[in-house]
């Protein structure tokens, strides 16, 4: 029997369980993309890279009037091209070509009502029980991993906007719901999505890290800053970090995002004392949370722990033992973040500090320049060889590179012992939980 490699960082979500404004609030691009013409000249026509007419003329528009470039305008049209398919499964079928027929996938739900760009077509509960007949497929079964998106909105909306959306799918309704499927094995863990709009630390998903921990289940969270982001404008109080102390900047929901989505967010999640200063003496001690950090942090971050070295060489003389990790490295005003640590070096020590503490590579990694750095860290620091993990994020990541290429740079990169750490051993620790033990016989 061969190896099993797993993708652990992919989605399969169709254009029907995204909101109308999720990539952009022009009235006019979102027209646009719903457009059956537009989709079916996608569908019939290779998108290269190469507009043709009917491209070009669509291309000039969008440059002229909304600022757009030709790098933009690819990652609409690929989202439209992937995501434009009747169901789940055809999305999870497209993937799959591109694996031997062994490979697991972790494909991550998406939770959108709450980021304030409108509402989807096909509702959250639904995008939840349409991947759980795919899963119940006996062809299937054994084959993909999903996890279940867990706003803590959804939880208990509480603000005025959260409310005002009067969803019907909320509460000890959600809750219960989640904490069936995980425990019949259809969901294998828990997605977070900081970017679209709260801090991972928030108090309102106590209840899912408490399940968590209790039976092993993993957590994905998003750790990047991109175009998937809150849409709205934040009040006052939503602006407030309630660790740090401090009020953050009034910025776009576009910048404003990296203060929901920092690193260091996780070391305030994860270190008893520092979480009491927000959820007081009965904060639970996490650090043995089982939660992964997609996306590592961006390539800019990876460039810039390469960049700028004298910044880390510099501090680590000072401090303690994971210098990354403290708070006074955010530095909130541009003038002096320069002499912040690297996304990339805050993740590093997290992984060094706490045993249940994982990386993944999806999307950053379409950055080949950046395999060096990768196959350094892992024969260098054997913490972190055990918690990185193999994924691609099929198929956002088209609009960089396609999944082939991805797969196939990060394999001859790493080399087969060292792919297979990261595809294979880690990804099975990684999974393993109390109701679906790994690895599968299949």
């Amino acid at each position: 029997m061969s190896k099993r490699f797993y993708n652990a960082h992919a989605h399969c979500f169709t254009y029907d369980h995204v909101p109308r404004y999720f990539l952009t609030r022009f009235f006019a691009i979102s027209w646009l993309l719903r457009r059956k013409w537009l989709r079916t000249w996608l569908r019939t026509v290779p998108f290269t890279g190469r507009f043709g007419l009917i491209g070009s003329v669509i291309k000039t528009i969008l440059i002229l009037f909304f600022g757009f470039n030709k790098e933009k305008l690819i990652r609409y049209m690929n989202f439209v091209l992937y995501g434009d398919r009747s169901s789940q499964e055809d999305v999870i079928k497209s993937m799959q070509q591109y694996y031997p027929a062994s490979t697991g996938f972790v494909f991550l739900t998406m939770d959108m009502e709450f980021m304030g760009a409108g509402m989807p077509v096909t509702p959250f509960e639904k995008q939840l029980t349409q991947l759980e007949g795919i899963k119940r497929n006996p062809a299937w079964e054994k084959k993909i991993f999903p996890f279940l998106f867990c706003d803590p909105r959804r939880i208990q909306p509480q603000h005025k906007r959260e409310t005002a959306l009067n969803l019907p799918f909320t509460g000890n309704l959600f809750l219960e719901k989640a904490k069936e499927y995980w425990q019949q094995g259809i969901y294998h863990g828990i997605k977070l999505y900081p970017a679209l709009g709260y801090f991972p630390f928030d108090k309102r998903l106590k209840p899912v890290y408490d399940f968590a921990v209790a039976h092993q289940l993993p957590c994905m969270t998003h750790c990047t800053i991109g175009s998937v982001h809150f849409k709205f404008n934040l009040d006052e109080d939503e602006r407030f970090h309630p660790i740090k102390k401090v009020m953050l900047p009034r910025e776009k929901p576009a910048s404003f995002q990296q203060y929901f989505t920092h690193p260091l967010n996780y070391e305030c999640l994860l270190n008893q004392q520092l979480l009491r200063l927000h959820w007081g003496e009965e904060a639970p001690d996490y650090q043995n949370l089982k939660i992964c950090i997609g996306h590592w942090g961006t390539e800019e971050e990876w460039h810039k722990f390469i960049k700028d070295a004298w910044v880390e060489t510099r501090f680590r003389k000072k401090t303690s033992a994971y210098p990354s990790l403290d708070l006074d490295n955010w530095n909130i005003h541009n003038e002096h973040s320069v002499y912040n640590f690297s996304w990339f070096s805050i993740i590093c020590d997290l992984m060094r500090r706490y045993p249940n503490v994982y990386a993944d590579i999806s999307y950053t990694l379409q950055d080949a320049s950046l395999l060096p750095l990768l196959k350094m860290i892992l024969e260098a620091d054997e913490k972190i060889k055990e918690r990185v993990l193999f994924g691609t994020d099929f198929y956002l990541v088209s609009k960089a590179i396609s999944e082939r290429e991805f797969a196939i740079n990060v394999r001859a990169a790493l080399g087969k012992e060292l792919f297979e750490q990261i595809a294979i051993r880690n990804t099975e620790r990684y999974l393993n939980n109390d109701f679906y033990p790994m690895p599968l016989a299949w």
